[in-house]
């Protein structure tokens, strides 16, 4: 099989990393909006979860009719809005209008994020491995974005991570003119590399990826107040989370090199089971040695268990809607997840969080492992399906 065109997937990377810039950095818009603007901490996250809403609820709208227009225009457009909205927000002294430039930001971001995710499942034979190559890439922006990120945030506040997020922006824009400007038609794929799915497999899919995110971001979010639990100061969670990116690496780069080789269903099961252990592992012991070593295994569960969750959405639609839905999901996931951790622990204490996220983490598996089934159900021959009934009627006789 031919390798997938390289314009396509740099194009498509430029816009996977502009429109995931924003939830990725988070922590340092939020600590820049309280400093610079003297914002509390409900209307410093109010800001961002406005933006993270409408990231979501851009990429959920577009879905659906994305594969009717251009990638390239819409990626345009959508660069150019954000870029806009990236300006006015750097300069924004009122509440009411910085709430306004980050929803427009949002927007440009989400439209990015589903082109990202869109045209490598309509355009790519294999997209389980261009979702790694993404993984693989953020794990080396993110220790870079980390870095320069803490340092400008804490010596211009909110103008720094906001003028270091637009900056990024501006100098990957022009790659994004490497996305094809075509619709979702190009014979790239063939009708037998994938089925036609049912709705309700999207649809188990949406959910299985929500809730995954939702358990994998409540231990992100609070992995500060757990290193310090475990008996770490704030800068030493910091170099272990920027550690922990370098070593993440491992879990992009096996999921790219193992890929689709012994299906999905095998590697869903232990990122979910390794997942689980790491939440027992963070939530129930207070060791530093402890912590170190799950919060590692974190990130690299994380890098290596998305290409498969993207990739998943992505055999469900030639055309490349499913994917990008997948990525609404996974910014709801990630909005909700410090949401539903916060509520937990106030009630039932860390605890509870394992519990919440072992719950959660079992039901996403059990969803993806429904679609996995019948994924391989619909997409088998005519020949082949009426070989396995008529062997089950002869069994039965």
């Amino acid at each position: 099989m031919p390798r997938d065109p390289v314009s396509f997937v740099v194009g498509a990377t430029a816009a996977q990393v502009i429109g995931g810039m924003v939830p990725q950095m988070s922590p340092f818009v939020i600590g820049g909006l309280m400093d610079g603007l003297s914002l509390s901490e409900r209307d410093s996250g109010f800001i961002v979860s406005i933006e993270l809403l409408a990231l979501a609820v851009t990429a959920t709208t577009i879905a659906p009719i994305l594969p009717r227009f251009s990638y390239r225009r819409v990626s345009l457009v959508a660069v150019v809005l954000a870029l806009v909205a990236q300006g006015g927000s750097i300069f924004s002294v009122s509440l009411g209008w910085l709430a306004v430039f980050r929803a427009l930001a949002g927007a440009g971001e989400g439209a990015l994020y589903a082109v990202s995710l869109s045209v490598v499942a309509s355009h790519c034979k294999n997209p389980d491995k261009v979702y790694g190559y993404f993984q693989v890439v953020w794990a080396l922006v993110s220790v870079a974005l980390f870095t320069i990120g803490g340092q400008l945030t804490a010596a211009f506040a909110h103008r720094g991570i906001l003028a270091l997020i637009a900056g990024v922006t501006l100098v990957l824009a022009p790659i994004l003119l490497l996305i094809p400007d075509d619709r979702a038609k190009s014979g790239f794929r063939t009708e037998a590399d994938m089925a036609q799915a049912s709705p309700s497999l999207g649809i188990m899919t949406f959910a299985a990826i929500v809730l995954y995110l939702t358990a994998s971001a409540a231990i992100y979010a609070f992995s500060a107040p757990l290193g310090e639990r475990a008996g770490l100061d704030t800068t030493a969670v910091g170099y272990v989370l920027t550690i922990a990116s370098l070593i993440g690496l491992a879990g992009a780069g096996v999921a790219t090199v193992v890929n689709v080789r012994w299906g999905r269903a095998i590697p869903i099961l232990g990122f979910s089971v390794g997942f689980v252990l790491v939440a027992l592992a963070l939530c129930l012991w207070r060791s530093p040695t402890v912590y170190i070593v799950a919060v590692i295994a974190s990130v690299v569960i994380y890098y290596f268990s998305i290409p498969y969750l993207f990739g998943l959405a992505a055999a469900l639609d030639r055309n490349g809607r499913w994917a990008a839905a997948a990525g609404s999901a996974y910014l709801l996931g990630f909005a909700a997840g410090p949401l539903v951790a916060g509520s937990v622990i106030a009630t039932a204490g860390y605890a509870g969080l394992a519990g919440v996220c072992v719950a959660i983490t079992a039901a996403a598996w059990g969803l993806a492992v429904v679609v996995i089934q019948r994924l391989s159900w619909s997409g088998a021959p005519p020949t082949l399906r009426h070989e396995i009934v008529m062997r089950i009627v002869t069994s039965n006789e």
